[in-house]
């Protein structure tokens, strides 16, 4: 009996340890997550303000409906009320879509880039290190609040989201609950962010998707108050029809594998449009396939937005 006892404590002591291991490990990953490194990456081209790309731009700032307020760079187009706005990326910075600026503005559109909350130290503050990242789920109250700006301080009729990885899922949930945003580019998003965890996690560590995964998203909701399971894009965009999505990515992608692109493609109604474009990194559309991107984007946002 007191054998037994005493493999009874072991196993006990044995499992206890092997949670302590496993919530430590899922502890450290959900911090990847909710607070990434944020850099202004060389596929951003330029990492100035809107000047380096020879545009004129005012400071902006405005405040989300739980309280933040987030600077941005308005580029004004004076002849136009049509509007478009650059959502960044995980880690990412508000440089993230200016490569497309000079473009969509000698077309004749406005232009709102801004900070998420997590990466209020993209204007060459440094980070703060004080807000979360949640993979969309908060995020896109940043957008709207982006398009407040935009229809109420600036008088813009018709607004276009572009975004980018994590701010293309955003986008996604955002355009889904405001139907002011009449027509939207996704680039390169995720379908379902436990999918996209997992292949990071395989990819960048080696670990498969069980036990850690679900722990790591339970956690991380935990410290985030959200549920990162209910802001999956492929579950919200089919609810944005009847207005325009159009959605892009590199075939070789690199960091969010193609197959996202089709299902979030497969799970949106018309009208849609799907570019699988012939390059190997992720968000480097623009980088490889200049011409034909930006061809592509002005094309779409023209016949859309009216």
């Amino acid at each position: 009996m007191r054998f037994k006892a005493k493999l009874s404590v072991s196993i006990l002591v044995v499992l206890a340890m092997l949670v302590l291991a496993l919530l430590g490990a899922a502890w450290h990953f959900s911090t990847l997550i909710l607070f990434p490194g944020v850099r202004c990456w060389e596929h951003y081209v330029k990492c100035g303000d809107p000047s380096a790309w020879g545009l004129a731009f005012e400071k902006a700032s405005f405040q989300t409906s739980d309280g933040f307020t987030l600077p941005g760079w308005y580029i004004p187009a004076h002849t136009s009320q049509k509007a478009i706005i650059f959502v960044h990326g995980h880690g990412g910075t508000i440089h993230e879509g200016m490569k497309y600026a000079p473009a969509l503005h000698q077309a004749g559109y406005n232009i709102l880039a801004f900070s998420l909350r997590r990466n209020l130290g993209n204007l060459g503050q440094g980070e703060t290190g004080k807000y979360l990242a949640t993979m969309g789920c908060l995020e896109k109250k940043d957008i709207l609040a982006a398009v407040d700006f935009l229809s109420e301080k600036k008088g813009m009729q018709a607004i276009g989201v572009f975004g980018f990885s994590m701010g293309a899922a955003s986008s996604i949930l955002a355009m889904a609950e405001d139907k002011r945003i009449k027509a939207g580019i996704f680039n390169s998003a995720y379908a379902n962010i436990e999918d996209q965890l997992a292949d990071v996690g395989k990819r960048g560590f080696g670990l498969p998707r069980y036990p850690l995964l679900p722990v790591v998203v339970w956690v991380a909701g935990l410290r985030s108050k959200t549920d990162l399971s209910a802001c999956n894009a492929e579950d919200y965009i089919g609810r944005i029809s009847p207005r325009p999505v159009f959605i892009m990515q590199c075939t070789g992608d690199d960091y969010i594998d193609f197959k996202h692109a089709q299902r979030i493609f497969a799970a949106a109604k018309e009208p849609k449009e799907f570019w699988a474009a012939p390059c190997n990194k992720h968000v480097r559309e623009w980088n490889q396939c200049r011409a034909e991107a930006e061809k592509r984007v002005l094309v779409f946002f023209d016949k859309t937005l009216k």
